[in-house]
């Protein structure tokens, strides 16, 4: 009965974006790749507004994107012992290797899946995110069959400089956080300049857990019941929210050559500093591995974004860009035992390279065809040790991806009332089979009021470096191994396929007086899913988890939004995503994916200088290993801030997040408890 008051609670109500929205205001071009009104985009989209990431006080992407219904940040994806406190985001289940991640339309070096973009890119630099939903692989390739989320920054459009201070901490003094953002942009005769710089600090934030160190043969996963490591138990500190120093500075330049020809330059560097305590495996300087012990995990951080680009209007019906950029990482990190001797681990260390060259041609074919095409060569380059078969090297071994794309898509206005979009690529991948993906769909307006649209895409994603190659020693409770690896209790390769997807989505918006709402269908079907699976799971010396192939699962779902403006003064909005997802070979769900989710927000202008925001959000059961043998508990979280104008110049805000000091499990990420937070915000 408490499950079924939480769940309507949350589902007769919203959280965070609370505008009425006049949909004719709002253009995009992630969807679509030409600005397009939102309300003739037949893909699914979310728009989050500078405006509501202000609202929220957000510092960060994970808190944007933690109150966004259908985004699941999911845990302890990559294989180290620090990946329980570092989220990767996954869109309608579809799981996290399918959400590509831009800032502004460029790829960026990393970690596979993103598990610490949420914290490096800062919230005062985003002028606005689009989120669309579903595959758009015919548009931005493979590593987009679940969606793609586009941080768009803050352009120079005025000259203008803004400070932001903000400070926080939990009720008892830990995981408190420094976060420091200033911003200028101004332009000079035909020339048009940004300048940001960025500084996050953070406190760590630990639970003591227990521990009884098991030490076993590295190759075979035998136990050594004579290692003099065997067997001793304690209690330590965990770190579920790093110790870190996040720093970043960046320019852009543009310069009108003529009113047909616009340069522009991206210069783009953040250092990173991460430290934190883990249970994970450790070589002990006598022999053997000694598993479930404590371990310091430092990493040394950086990144070096370059990009230049080009827009060309050629005449009234024909344009054209061309961008390059490449994004250099460089990751560092040293693992080392707390309880003994050992040899330092610098095993996940890695250098990651991307390199991009893309042209976009639009050309108005007509009153009624929007063509556009496009031509994409991509290199990634992985250099890092935790690929190297040998496990016991810290020598980098270098794997290469090339693709080589070509896409086109004719925008069609069929009559005053109808609109239709078509699209196709081509995907030529050095380490996959050659791929043609295709996306069509349709808006119709039934009248001044109510829309109905609906979208057929195809996906395709191949595997990662990681799911093939990587050699982990410690994972979770057992160890992890890439699906071509053979060593220990793995003993065969296993020839990882492509996903392959197909989505259908049928959506009905409408807008009443002051009451905007939609409701979306959605289904999804996706050939051979890399996911996990486990191997000897009964016994913890010789466990192992590996990628495969699931031969087909089935994700229903549906969403619905509710907008209400009562008043000038009081708005609310309402958020709903429901989940069905389906193993067709075994008839289980898939892990981290809520069935429910939903969130509630309501805003409140109490003077004219004076608002007020508060949100719900609520997370309903998931399973949390593949056997559905474990079920997390739903939970429900609260936030309140205020925002005072003093003048255009000065505006303080602060408030609290998680009011009701729920905590959360560990699987899903742990939360510090309530936590309190103020700020000012400078412009001039």
């Amino acid at each position: 009965m408490k499950k079924s008051l939480l769940i309507l609670s949350a589902v007769a109500a919203n959280m965070l974006f609370a505008n009425s929205v006049n949909l004719d205001e709002i253009t995009i071009t992630t969807a679509t790749k030409t600005q397009k009104n939102i309300d003739g985009v037949t893909a699914s989209v979310v728009v989050v507004t500078q405006e509501e990431i202000e609202k929220i006080a957000a510092s960060t992407l994970k808190e944007i994107f933690e109150k966004i219904p259908s985004l699941n940040a999911q845990y302890a994806r990559f294989p180290h012992p620090s990946s329980a406190s570092k989220a990767s985001v996954s869109i309608r289940g579809v799981g996290a290797n399918g959400t590509l991640i831009l800032l502004d339309g460029k790829r960026l070096s990393g970690e596979t899946e993103s598990p610490y973009e949420l914290n490096r890119i800062p919230a005062s630099m985003i002028e606005r995110i689009e989120i669309v939903k579903g595959s758009m692989s015919t548009l931005y390739g493979s590593d987009a069959i679940g969606g793609v989320i586009n941080i768009i920054t803050k352009k120079a459009t005025e000259s203008k400089s803004t400070l932001d201070i903000k400070y926080g901490s939990n009720g008892s003094g830990e995981n408190k956080e420094k976060n420091i953002n200033f911003l200028t942009t101004g332009s000079v005769e035909n020339t048009r300049y940004k300048l940001f710089g960025s500084f996050i600090d953070t406190t760590p934030y630990a639970l003591k857990k227990n521990y009884t160190q098991v030490a076993t043969n590295p190759n075979t996963g035998a136990v050594l019941a004579g290692n003099p490591q065997h067997g001793i138990s304690g209690q330590h500190d965990v770190t579920y929210m790093n110790e870190s120093t996040i720093k970043s500075i960046g320019t852009r330049l543009e310069h009108d050559v003529s009113d047909a020809l616009t340069l522009g330059l991206d210069i783009n560097y953040f250092t990173e500093d991460n430290e934190g305590v883990y249970l994970g495996s450790a070589a002990f300087s006598g022999g053997g591995l000694i598993k479930n012990t404590p371990v310091k995990s430092v990493d040394d951080n950086k990144r070096l974004d370059v990009s230049a680009d080009l827009n060309y209007i050629i005449n009234d019906k024909l344009q054209t860009s061309l961008k390059y950029y490449r994004s250099d990482y460089e990751k560092r990190n040293e693992t080392t035992p707390i309880n003994f001797t050992g040899p330092v681990n610098t095993k996940f260390s890695a250098n990651v390279t991307i390199d991009n060259i893309e042209s976009v041609t639009t050309y108005v074919l007509n009153e009624s065809n929007l063509i556009t095409a496009g031509l994409d060569y991509r290199k990634e380059k992985r250099e890092s040790s935790a690929i190297n078969p040998d496990p016991t090297s810290s020598e980098f071994i270098t794997k290469e991806v090339t693709y080589k794309s070509a896409f086109i898509q004719d925008e069609i206005a069929i009559n005053e009332g109808l609109n239709a979009t078509l699209g196709a690529r081509y995907d030529h991948i050095s380490n996959a089979d050659n791929k043609v993906t295709f996306q069509a769909g349709a808006v119709q307006s039934l009248n001044e009021t109510t829309n109905v649209r609906v979208n057929y895409a195809q996906g395709y994603r191949t595997p990662d470096i990681a799911e093939l190659y990587v050699m982990s020693p410690s994972y979770k409770n057992g160890k992890r191994f890439g699906a071509e690896v053979i060593y220990g209790p793995k003993t065969q390769s296993y020839d990882l396929k492509p996903e392959e997807s197909q989505s259908f989505e049928i959506a009905l918006n409408n807008t009443y007086n002051n009451l905007f709402s939609e409701i979306v269908l959605f289904h999804t079907q996706i050939k051979d899913k890399i996911e996990l699976v486990t191997y000897n799971n009964g016994n913890d010396a010789t466990r192992y988890y590996t990628s495969e192939n699931l031969d087909e699962v089935i994700i229903n779902g549906a969403e619905l939004r509710l907008d209400y403006a009562f008043n000038e003064a009081l708005n609310s909005s309402f958020n709903a995503t429901y989940l069905d997802t389906e193993d067709k070979s075994t008839q289980k769900e898939l892990i981290f994916t809520p069935k429910v989710s939903a969130s509630l927000g309501v805003d409140y202008k109490i003077i004219e200088s004076l608002a007020a925001h508060a949100s719900l959000r609520y997370i309903g059961e998931q399973y949390l290993d593949s056997n559905n043998a474990t079920k997390s508990e739903e939970y429900m979280l609260s936030d309140v801030s205020l925002n005072y104008d003093f003048n255009k110049q000065w505006a303080m805000y602060g408030g609290i997040n998680n009011l009701g000091n729920k905590k959360t499990q560990e699987e899903l990420g742990i939360n510090s408890g309530r936590y309190y937070f103020v700020g000012m915000r400078v412009t001039f």
